[in-house]
Parts: structure tokens; sequence; C-alpha cells
């Protein structure tokens, strides 16, 4: 055999390797989904509300990545969370507001690809206030809490 007959023999032996070390670290906590895989369950407390958990738990300690499908007209009341929460628009027009008033005239619109922090203890509102769905995705530590603020006027 050639020396380079070789050496391609010896490259494909190598990638071969790389690959199954790649599928092992898959299964040892590499998580890949592809958009069509990520399974959304509607929100048995909101009318709606669908939403996947990509990876950890809102709930538990460490960081969690989260999506949510928003309906259109389902706007979020007035509301703050207890740690940051990162936002990212993956489709539609997320209507994004600070402060208490909830309407949508009072928001901006995020469109997709657009990022946002939810600073903790920041009150805003939040949602789909036009005639699309909305997708967005959110990574915060948790566990973290919700507290819903009464309008004052």
């Amino acid at each position: 055999m050639r020396l380079g007959s070789w050496l391609l023999l010896l490259l494909l032996l190598v990638a071969g390797g790389a690959g199954s070390e790649q599928n092992e670290k898959a299964v040892s906590g590499f998580i890949n989904l592809q958009a069509e895989d990520v399974l959304f369950v509607a929100s048995p407390d909101v009318a709606g509300l669908s939403y996947a958990i990509l990876s950890g738990d809102p709930d538990s300690a460490g960081v969690y990545v989260i999506r949510l499908r928003i309906s259109p007209g389902l706007v979020f009341p007035p509301h703050f969370h207890d740690q940051d929460r990162h936002v990212t628009v993956i489709s539609g027009d997320w209507a994004f507001g600070t402060g208490k008033s909830g309407e949508c005239e009072d928001t901006l619109l995020l469109t997709a690809g657009a990022y946002a922090l939810h600073s903790k203890e920041a009150v805003h509102f939040d949602g789909a206030c036009g005639d699309e769905p909305v997708e967005v995705q959110i990574i915060g530590l948790g566990p973290v809490a919700t507290t819903w603020v009464a309008d004052s006027d």
C-alpha cells in the first residue's frame, strides 16, 4: 500500500472513532433537538399557552431553558420574577411592556431574534397582542417564582 493510501485509511479510522465519541457524549449529557422535535404541552392553568422544558427545571435549583407558545390575544398581566430571566423571541411579534398598565398599546413589539432581560423583581407584562401566535425561549436560574401585581389605578 502506498503512503497516501495508509494516510487515508488512518484518517477514516480516526474520523470513525470521533463519531463514536460524539455519540457517547450525546448519551452522556448533551441535548440535541431539531425544532420539530420540541414537545409542547398545553398549560392546564392558562388557556392559549403551551410550554416545553428543554433543559433543567424552573422549579429546581440550576439553569433551565423553556419555550412558551402564546396564542394570539393572550397577554400575561403585570408581574415580576424573583430571578433574572433571559428571553429570546423565536417567532412572531412578542409584546413586552414595563410597569403595571397591562395594556397592549403600552408595549414594545419585539420580533423574531430579539432579546430581552427581565430583571429580578422588575414589574412587566407580555404576550401576543397581534393576530399571530408568539414563541419565546426563556433561560434562567431556578427555582423561580412569579408574583402577580394588582393594577394600582
